[in-house]
């Protein structure tokens, strides 16, 4: 089961309220290469927050992982 959030909630729970977040823009283009694990509904990104959580910190597996999840 895969929990889908917004990048604003993705933003918040990963650089917290007074940290400094990579743009939405930037997370968005994370998602399209598949850097991060997520989807676009109609217009809008979210985040597999499950599928982020976890991530391996390697990024060639990560990918991997993530294409296999899918």
């Amino acid at each position: 089961m895969s929990e889908l959030i917004k990048i604003s909630v993705y933003q918040r729970r990963v650089w917290g309220e007074n940290g400094t977040p990579q743009c939405a823009n930037a997370i968005r283009e994370q998602i399209k290469r598949g850097d991060l694990p997520g989807k676009q509904i109609g217009k809008l990104f979210y985040i597999d927050w499950t599928r982020y959580q976890q991530q391996t910190g390697n990024s060639l597996v990560d990918r991997v992982l993530n294409k296999r999840r899918a």
